[in-house]
């Protein structure tokens, strides 16, 4: 009897799995507020019994707008919940901007790894690799705060006191020390950087030890004041670092514009790359480009067959995941199908919502192509858009059928925002939006994309159904 009460006992005190946390959390203001009905790309948990609580990572893409999308193309929050109710603890630690203290991107963290420290404090930890990034939870008088680490709000020598103290140590009193430097953080990394505000020197410092590394200090310094002494050997040019180290340029005067572009390390390694060009007049990133497209050395009709050749692969890769996707949903593999047409959702947020190479609000800003090829090009284009619509529309319908209604809302809605601002039409979207808004609880709203479907194309089946639905939610709304 004894060991049935004790396994009885145990069941009674175990907590409840991370699925109902997220669930339960789905449901209140809080997350819903910062949601606001996008898309949720990822959801990450992790567990801190040592303090009670659970974390939940999400990310969702940032706001569709008619505007050119840039970075971030996503938006990320850490909520922190009690995992008997699923309820926030603390107000969401929430990132909408780019991180400028080194550390990974919104929808680039691979990983979350707990620190406990007592029963009142704890961290995660989410940097990738040796990187030192952390959510901080502190209890005081009952109430958690949640915070990030480093701060953004603080420069990197106060973010690591002990760093620049080793720093200061290091280089004595000449130039007055650490003080009249300038520091940076080295993205992907342990690394911080800190340069004087005259003179062309560098010194890398590790943030987890708090030693200065010699070695990679000189080498760096070396690369790139050779660079700088190659293009401009009459100027004293200092490193003029930013918050975030990523890429550093000089130019010269006149119209040859010598340049030198020094490149730091993106995955952790302590080392920058260098290149000097004499009399370019584009810079480095430009000059790459070109010379991928062939820019530089193609005639104005081998470009246009080029574009036109790679809009041919973009629409024939599209299509041959929608009908394989298609394929797997007549065919009963549903998980199967869902799972590619949201791989390649995700794949089109993290392009920026790109339609044929621009992003939606360029559609008539393509670059201007000759007379002869322009009918092929402007039919690949309408084509792909037309794909696009067609993929988010099945997506959205495949969520809606497995009542996952928050995420077949925001995929339909991408949908409408795609062909409204192309001016393109898919009639069907109308009924499945009518559907998903009926079930959802939304009476005005599936009533309106009813009304909008009766206005278009359908079978005789399609509008007696939707006839049928209409009248059943006027009733309601009486």
């Amino acid at each position: 009897m004894l060991p049935l009460l004790l396994s009885l006992l145990v069941a009674a005190g175990a907590m409840p799995s991370p699925e109902i946390s997220s669930a339960n959390l789905k449901k209140t203001s809080a997350f819903q507020d910062w949601r606001r009905g996008r898309f949720l790309v990822e959801e990450q948990w992790v567990e801190l019994p040592e303090v009670g609580l659970r974390v939940g990572y999400f990310v969702v893409p940032s706001p569709w707008t008619r505007d050119r999308v840039e970075p971030p193309l996503f938006h990320d929050a850490f909520f922190v919940v009690d995992p008997r109710t699923g309820q926030p603890v603390a107000p969401a630690l929430v990132r909408t901007s780019l991180p400028l203290n080194g550390c990974p991107t919104m929808g680039e963290v691979a990983r979350l790894v707990p620190e406990p420290e007592s029963a009142t404090s704890a961290a995660i930890r989410f940097g990738n690799g040796p990187q030192r990034c952390l959510v901080r939870l502190q209890r005081k008088q009952k109430v958690w705060g949640v915070s990030h680490f480093p701060d953004e709000g603080r420069s990197p020598e106060e973010a690591f006191p002990e760093a620049a103290v080793a720093l200061e140590k290091a280089l004595g009193p000449r130039d007055g020390g650490a003080r009249d430097l300038t520091w940076a953080y080295l993205p992907n990394s342990r690394w911080l950087l800190a340069a004087p505000r005259d003179g062309c020197s560098l010194w890398v410092i590790d943030s987890v030890s708090s030693k200065v590394d010699a070695m990679a200090s000189e080498a760096m310094t070396r690369k790139i004041c050779a660079c700088v002494e190659e293009i401009l050997p009459d100027a004293d040019e200092s490193i003029s670092l930013s918050r975030v180290a990523d890429s550093l340029s000089w130019s010269g005067g006149g119209t040859a514009l010598p340049t030198c572009d020094c490149t730091f390390a993106q995955k952790g390694e302590a080392d920058v790359t260098c290149e000097a060009y004499m009399g370019r007049t584009y810079s480095l990133p430009q000059v790459e480009e070109m010379q991928e497209s062939g820019w530089t050395t193609e005639s104005s009709a081998d470009r246009d067959l080029k574009e036109l050749e790679g809009l041919h692969r973009i629409r024939q890769d599209l299509l041959a995941v929608s009908e394989s996707a298609l394929t797997q949903w007549s065919t009963g593999q549903q998980e199967a199908a869902l799972s590619e047409w949201t791989t390649i959702y995700r794949t089109w947020l993290a392009e920026g919502r790109l339609i044929a190479g621009a992003p939606l609000d360029l559609r008539n800003g393509f670059r201007v192509v000759s007379d002869i090829l322009r009918p092929q090009v402007d039919q690949q284009r309408e084509a792909i858009i037309d794909l696009w619509a067609e993929i988010l529309n099945n997506l959205g319908f495949a969520l809606w059928s497995h009542k996952e209604w928050f995420q077949a809302q925001a995929v339909l809605d991408d949908c409408l925002a795609l062909l409204t601002a192309t001016g393109h039409e898919r009639d069907v979207l109308y009924l499945n939006r009518g559907d998903l808004f009926r079930d959802m609880g939304k009476g005005p709203e599936a009533i309106n994309a009813y009304r909008s479907f009766l206005l278009r194309k359908s079978t005789a089946a399609q509008r007696k159904y939707v006839e049928r639905e209409l009248r059943k939610l006027e009733q309601r709304s009486k």
